[in-house]
């Protein structure tokens, strides 16, 4: 089927990699939090701190997409599951 037309370096693929494990052990975090946060209760302090915490991860993942759109890992990853 020919090339594909956004080839990655051996190190760009590896951050990659590297950032969808992060994303992926962050969204595991959230799920606690979140059940942490729920029996705590949203509006106690230990809720509020927890919230924190959340708002951070949530901002760690964001930060992990726009590098992955940055280096185009996205785009080589989806062209390797469209082909």
């Amino acid at each position: 089927m020919g090339g594909f037309a956004n080839e990655l370096s051996q190190q760009e693929i590896k951050h990659g990699y590297s950032l969808l494990r992060l994303m992926d052990h962050l969204d595991r975090e959230l799920d606690v939090l979140h059940q942490q946060r729920l029996a705590a209760g949203l509006s106690s302090l230990e809720g509020q701190q927890l919230t924190r915490v959340r708002q951070s991860h949530l901002r760690k993942q964001q930060d992990c997409i726009q590098e992955m759109d940055r280096i185009g890992f996205n785009a080589w990853l989806m062209e390797r599951q469209l082909a």
